[in-house]
C-alpha cells in the first residue's frame, strides 16, 4: 500500500488529511489512483493513518481517515550517522540503505581526506535537496514513520557540535584493535547513540583525536577494514542487533 508523509497541521479534526506537494503528482499520474483507493499517512509524531482518497483539488489529495493506530516501526534507541562525504553517487547508497535499517539523522561531514569539494552554498543546497529524496523514497519503502533528515555538509568541529549532547559517540577506526562494538553496547545500553564514518582515504590522526577529545570512543569492526559505504551498514545492523531494535 503507497505511504506518504505529511505535518500534524495536515490532519483535521474533522477526520480527513490533506495531502501537498510532490505526493499528489505521484498519486494522479503515476499511481493513478481513482476515488475510495487506499493508502497510509505517516504523521511524524508516531501516528500511521489508513486513509482512502476522497478527491483532487486545487494541487491537493484529500483523504478520508478510515483509522488510526501507533506505528511500531521506528527504532527505541535513537542513532545520528555522521558520514564523512564520499565520492560518486556512494552517498546516495548510504543514505539508502542506513535509513532502512533504522538510522534517525544524517550529517554529511568535510573532512581531510574527502575528495568531493563543493563550489559553493547552493551547490551543497541542491545535493542536499536530492539527499533528502531518497530518504523519502527510502522510509517509503521500508514502512518508516518518519522520515530521516539529510544535513547540510559541515565540518568536522560543526557536526561535533551537533550531536555534542549524544549519551553514546563512537568512531570505528581501523586502527583500534581491542575494544569491540558489540562490547561497547552490552555495557551502555544507551538511550541514544551517534557515530562517525571516514571518507574513502579514512581519518587522519588528528581528526581521531579531536574526536575522542570530544567524547567519541575509538572501536573495531573487526580485522578487516570496510569500505566507507559498508561501514555504517555494519554499524547501524550491530546496534539494531545487538539492542534488539
Amino acid at each position: 500500500m503507497s505511504r506518504f508523509f505529511v505535518e500534524p497541521a495536515q490532519v483535521s479534526e474533522e477526520g480527513y488529511i490533506t495531502i501537498t506537494g510532490s505526493d499528489v503528482k505521484h498519486m494522479k499520474d503515476v499511481l493513478r489512483m481513482n476515488k475510495g483507493e487506499l493508502f497510509t499517512v505517516c504523521d511524524s509524531t508516531g501516528t500511521e493513518y489508513s486513509c482512502s482518497l476522497d478527491s483532487f483539488s486545487d494541487g491537493c489529495a484529500l483523504g478520508k481517515i478510515l483509522s488510526s493506530k501507533a506505528g511500531e516501526t521506528e527504532p527505541k534507541t535513537p542513532c545520528v550517522l555522521m558520514q564523512g562525504v564520499p565520492k560518486g553517487d556512494k552517498m546516495e547508497l548510504i543514505i539508502q540503505k542506513n535509513v532502512e535499517l533504522g538510522v534517525n539523522r544524517i550529517i554529511p561531514v568535510m573532512m581531510e581526506r574527502c575528495v568531493v569539494r563543493f563550489n559553493n552554498d547552493k551547490d551543497k543546497e541542491k545535493k542536499c535537496e536530492r539527499w533528502n529524496r531518497i530518504s523519502v523514497e527510502a522510509s517509503k519503502q521500508c514502512g518508516r514513520l518518519s522520515v530521516p533528515v539529510v544535513e547540510k555538509p559541515v565540518s568536522l568541529k560543526e557536526a561535533m557540535a551537533m550531536v555534542k549532547d549524544s549519551e553514546l559517540k563512537l568512531v570505528p577506526y581501523e586502527n583500534e584493535a581491542d575494544l569491540r562494538l558489540k562490547t561497547v553496547l552490552r555495557d551502555k545500553n544507551p538511550k541514544d547513540i551517534a557515530f562517525i564514518v571516514g571518507p574513502e582515504g579514512g581519518f587522519a590522526e588528528t581528526e581521531i583525536s579531536l574526536l575522542k577529545e570530544n567524547g567519541f570512543t575509538s572501536i573495531s569492526l573487526g580485522k578487516r577494514i570496510l569500505r566507507t559505504e559498508t561501514a555504517g551498514f555494519a554499524v547501524m545492523s550491530a546496534i539494531r542487533y545487538e539492542l534488539e531494535d
